[in-house]
């Protein structure tokens, strides 16, 4: 016997409220409910389904990449399509962000940043850091605390030049270990469920979509540790250094 809902019920199943449901229906992350009547009439697949979705809202997820999840499997499209494996995709960072954007015109940066030359906006503009927006007058900032973190060094008197090719450094070596954690994602994807395969129900759906970002929270918390060691590391040695080459150079000047 099929289990039949309300919304009212199907809300009260999934643990989230009416107007979510509406919401999800709306965005296309649940099928449209039968119609008896005026009523609106929902099954066990609403009810999983549903349950898939509010798990991935919770975890961070957008309707956005929940709806290309669903629309993936519903297409055929492989894991590898549907979760974008291959760059990692917005679908595996955007949930995770916690940048702060904001819109900053020239003048506003140059405050922070000291006078801009056309090269240092359109290194900013290469390094994703701003965008220009469509009023031509001012500038998306993805992140106002790097802005801020560059300010601080603009401050301390070094040039942006050479903060931007340092960090710009940086994130080609990011970017060497955002693909490890992809070819890590797309083989243990294929471990376990095989090669060519694609979710088929929710709950294969939600499988997937709660392995990447595992692997991401571990990958993440690692990185940082990783990244604090050896920067603990690598000071130590060029303070080394430096106390070398002065005790060097005041020997010198004695003798």
């Amino acid at each position: 016997m099929v289990t039949e809902y309300r919304i009212d019920d199907l809300a009260r199943e999934a643990g989230t409220t009416t107007r979510n449901v509406r919401v999800y229906l709306d965005n296309g992350l649940l099928p449209r409910p039968q119609r008896r009547g005026r009523a609106a009439i929902y099954t066990d697949e609403h009810l999983t389904r549903l349950l898939a979705v509010v798990r991935l809202l919770g975890q961070g997820f957008t309707v956005k990449h929940i709806l290309k999840f669903i629309t993936g499997v519903q297409r055929g499209q492989g894991l590898a399509e549907v979760l974008d494996l291959t760059d990692l995709g917005e679908l595996v960072t955007e949930p995770f962000s916690r940048a702060k954007p904001l819109t900053m015109t020239r003048a506003q940066l140059e405050t922070r940043l000291g006078p801009l030359s056309e090269e240092a906006m359109q290194q900013l503009i290469a390094g994703d850091i701003v965008e220009p927006t469509d009023d031509g007058q001012s500038y998306l900032v993805r992140d106002r605390g790097l802005i801020d973190d560059f300010a601080e060094l603009a401050a301390r008197q070094m040039p942006l030049s050479a903060i931007l090719a340092t960090t710009g450094a940086v994130d080609q070596k990011l970017d060497e270990a955002a693909h490890l954690l992809s070819a890590a994602a797309h083989a243990e994807v294929v471990r376990q469920r095989g090669a060519g395969w694609y979710p088929d129900d929710d709950a294969e759906f939600a499988w997937a979509a709660d392995l990447v970002d595992v692997m991401r929270k571990v990958a993440r918390r690692r990185a940082h540790a990783s990244m604090d060691r050896a920067l603990d590391r690598a000071t130590r040695a060029q303070l080394r250094q430096y106390t070398q080459q002065h005790d060097e150079t005041a020997a010198e000047a004695s003798g």
